[in-house]
């Protein structure tokens, strides 16, 4: 909350008048809007009052009750607010006027209100000005003017330098439908492969032959409604041989049936019978009014399209989609569709503002150009055609906002009019990516799969996976960035206060089952935290105690690093749970001082995902803590299932020692990945590692051409390759080096100690590289490249003692009981490298200094 005085808050100083943007129109209107609603409300009450029936008196006051609660009144019946606690709680004044959004700072003064747009008001201003709106029951006393109670000021109104809004949407709690949801006996007996939302209710097309049906589900009640079957127009019954499609478009629903040659259209207000495209015979003239097939259907305001065996899309027009016409309405254009041409094409039709996009679900994707379709029988070309996208299906929601599905199982949200197609597929950016979501049944977190079909109704989505339909809240939050420097004091958080809970992390006697389930650690969050809905967990992978430390968190990745707290001291492996939330409308201070964040939308919440807000431990004096906050690199690490079972191979099953060992050795690798030294050897490889004579080379060999000698572009996009690696498994090799490829990083067991002093991360660069290519290129290789360069730096820093870790009684892995160890320790690796022993590496920057970053 603000700590300024009330005075210093509603008589500051007034706003800059320098801004980047004048306020658009859409703006004003929406202060004209917000205006005339506070008002009717405020008299709406009024009038309420004036009643004396509807008036509670109690020691000389007088109230009335809103909406189950009670607020008081004065003399001339104005709504009295009292001075909430805290005061940035708006909970009250939101109860009277609950039409103002979250892009509206409300706050109690006076007795009254006003009302701020968070980006273009300024809440230093004066009342009345600023772009704020007023209501001021104050100024009913004995000079009373009405024109004083409501104010509004818009002349004022500026977007200004350094301030923002960001929307954040995720996935929240949701359901699964599956066969037991609609009283099938077996998984079997349900295969779906559409899915529509229209009116409260999800559509889902079953193919099964013996259930092709269409079964419904209500949003509402959260119960299953009775599928259609079919239905009877003019006396004659009608029913579904193979539901190929549903999509729904301005409150009706279109059914492709593949076997019943038809496409039937409901209304979604009732799911009646409006009509049918198709005769319901496969033969005869595809050209007039038969379907052949149809397997996907689509449409907009002015067409219908629909996508049968017979290598085209048939186009009818909207205006012909009458009662009269059933099954006998005459096809108006024609698309080219070629890969349509068997029952076993399995594709989705969506119109996206003027395009027709057809999509495969091998991921081939037609785009059809349908401004404006001239009746012909000419089959039309599509646009753009693409072999291959990673998108897999396409849907535009109501207000025009498009969700996409990807292969890989993510759900990319574009804004409305965004999606444009560039050589290789779409080239605009997302607005919002989904990627988990929680399981409601399980209160887990899990991650979505590829959706074969989706469906956008207001905030709910529907997606298609495999045999199951996955129903999800889309959960939204605003941040917004003030120009302004927050009043607010940062939290000094006591870790040994009685209600704080500390958990120890990688401890002696931690199960194998909970070493490799338990924990998941990003490289460059070795000091890390998690915003729970009920608390904050502040946590360390770190094998010493660091100290003076700060709690920032970001929340999105686009706005400021907010400074949530302090702490004197965080324990080595350790996790702390504190009772911290995060609160709508509280006023958080940037790291720089110099702004502060608002976000509005946590008390609504049900669930956070784990990668919505970012926390980081940084220190401004611990000097180890420096050397490891906000490495480029963002891998993930876990500990790898290896060695279990009957067969454990060439692996030793991870114990707590060698896990704790992992955590510091991979911060000295990230160390070196991330350093200045690396980075100039990297971007100069041939006159560093390669000594004049070559290059960085790939699996084909030191040979110019693909996967050979490295060019400049390869240099740059290997190098951020590195850092964006997302996951590695991390393990206790017995093979007498080290294993690795794919996410598989393991080495052998003396490397856990020696590398203190001689040996080790090379060999951690060496496995690091076999995910990109064999022994014989230069990401493998003992004698260059990756595991050369990382060998003699580390090297070299140790010798310069300026790696985070340096000292092996901080882990004391060498002490470790043997029972906890795969070989025992070998006190001759154990010994500084001798001073005359200078490597490449450190030959090379004795003779070319490192140059300085300007």
């Amino acid at each position: 909350m603000k700590k300024h005085a009330l005075t210093a808050l509603i008589a500051g100083l007034i706003v800059s008048t320098t801004s980047i943007a004048a306020p658009q129109q859409e703006y004003q209107d929406e202060m004209d809007l917000m205006f005339q609603q506070m008002r009717a409300r405020v008299l709406e009450l009024r009038e309420y009052a004036s009643d004396d029936g509807n008036v509670i008196l109690e020691n000389g006051k007088r109230y009335i009750m809103v909406d189950g609660r009670r607020f008081e009144i004065d003399a001339m019946n104005y709504l009295n607010f009292d001075l909430p606690f805290p005061y940035h709680n708006e909970d009250a004044i939101r109860h009277v006027f609950s039409f103002f959004d979250n892009d509206w700072l409300l706050m109690e003064y006076g007795r009254g209100v006003n009302a701020v747009h968070r980006l273009y008001g300024n809440y230093e201003a004066p009342v009345g000005q600023g772009c704020q709106l007023a209501y001021q029951p104050y100024s009913t006393g004995a000079h009373f003017d009405p024109k004083s109670v409501f104010v509004k000021e818009t002349e004022s109104c500026a977007l200004e330098e350094n301030e923002s809004h960001e929307q954040l949407a995720y996935l929240g709690k949701a359901q699964k439908l599956d066969f037991a949801t609609f009283g099938y006996e077996s998984e079997s007996d349900f295969a779906p492969e559409s899915v529509a939302v229209s009116n409260g209710k999800v559509y889902v097309g079953n193919t099964h032959s013996g259930f092709s049906h269409i079964v419904r589900y209500d949003l509402k009640t959260q119960q299953a409604l009775a599928p259609i079957t079919g239905f009877t127009f003019n006396g004659t019954q009608e029913s579904y041989r193979v539901v190929s499609d549903v999509t729904e478009h301005n409150g009706r629903l279109y059914v492709a049936s593949l076997s019943s040659n038809r496409v039937d259209i409901y209304d979604t207000r009732d799911d009646s019978i409006i009509m049918s495209l198709g005769t319901g015979q496969w033969g005869g003239n595809t050209f007039d009014k038969n379907l052949t097939h149809p397997s996907a259907v689509a449409a907009n305001n002015d067409y219908v399209f629909v996508a049968d065996i017979t290598g085209k899309i048939s186009v009818y027009l909207q205006s012909d989609v009458t009662t009269e016409n059933h099954k006998r309405t005459t096809k108006h254009a024609f698309l080219s569709l070629p890969d349509s041409n068997s029952i076993w094409s399995n594709v989705k039709l969506e119109v996206v503002g003027n395009e027709l996009i057809a999509s495969f679900d091998n991921s081939k994707t037609y785009v059809f150009d349908i401004t404006h379709i001239e009746a012909s029988d000419v089959l039309v070309d599509a646009e753009k055609v693409f072999n291959r996208t990673s998108r897999r299906n396409v849907y535009e929601s109501a207000n025009g906002d498009i969700f996409v599905g990807t292969s890989q199982g993510q759900i990319e949200q574009f804004s409305a009019g965004s999606l444009e197609f560039g050589e290789n597929g779409v080239v605009s950016p997302t607005v919002h990516e989904f990627r988990t979501y929680l399981n409601a049944q399980t209160n887990a977190e899990e991650s979505t799969s590829a959706s074969f079909d989706l469906a956008v109704e207001n905030d709910t989505l529907a997606m298609l996976q495999g045999r199951t339909v996955l129903l999800s809240e889309i959960n939204k939050l605003d941040v917004y960035v003030d120009k302004y420097p927050s009043w607010e004091q940062p939290v000094d958080f006591d870790l040994y206060a009685p209600e704080v809970v500390k958990t120890p992390l990688l401890f002696d006697g931690e199960s194998w089952e909970s070493l490799t389930q338990n924990h998941s650690v990003r490289v460059d969050r070795l000091l890390s935290g998690k915003q729970h809905l009920d608390g904050l967990e502040i946590i360390s992978y770190v094998a010493q105690r660091t100290q003076d430390l700060t709690v920032e968190a970001r929340i999105g990745k686009n706005t400021p690093w907010i400074k949530l707290g302090s702490l004197v001291d965080l324990d080595p492996f350790s996790s702390f749970k504190l009772d911290h939330t995060f609160e709508d409308s509280y006023n958080y201070p940037t790291v720089s001082g110099e702004q502060s964040v608002v976000v509005m939308g946590f008390n609504e919440l049900d669930y956070l995902p784990k990668d919505l807000i970012d926390i980081r431990l940084t220190s401004k004096t611990d000097e180890f803590v420096k050397k490891i906050t906000d490495f480029k690199s963002k891998w993930r690490l876990h500990f790898g299932t290896y060695g279990s079972g009957e067969n454990p191979g060439n692996w030793g099953m991870i114990t707590p020692p060698y896990a704790r060992e992992w955590m510091i050795i991979m911060a000295n690798y990230a160390y070196v990945m991330n350093s200045p030294e690396f980075e100039h050897l990297w971007f100069n490889y041939k006159a560093s590692i390669g000594q004049g004579q070559e290059e960085f080379f790939g699996n084909a060999g030191p040979i110019d051409g693909p996967g050979g000698n490295f060019t400049p572009a390869d240099y740059e996009r290997y190098y951020q390759a590195f850092m964006d690696r997302s996951s590695l498994r991390l393990g206790v090799s017995t093979i007498g080096g080290g294993l690795g490829g794919g996410n598989v990083l393991g080495i052998d067991t003396w490397f856990y100690y020696a590398h203190y002093y001689n040996s080790g991360i090379g060999v951690v660069g060496h496995e690091f590289g076999h995910h990109w290519g064999s022994h014989d290129s230069s990401f493998a290789n003992e004698a260059r490249g990756l595991q050369r360069m990382t060998h003699d730096i580390h090297q070299m820093m140790i010798r310069q003692q300026n790696l985070p870790y340096l000292d092996d009684e901080i882990n004391a892995f060498y002490k470790s009981p043997q029972d906890q160890l795969h070989n025992s320790v070998a006190e001759h690796l154990r010994k500084p490298r001798p001073v005359d022993n200078v490597n490449v590496v450190e030959r090379y920057f004795q003779e070319n200094a490192l140059p300085l970053k300007l």
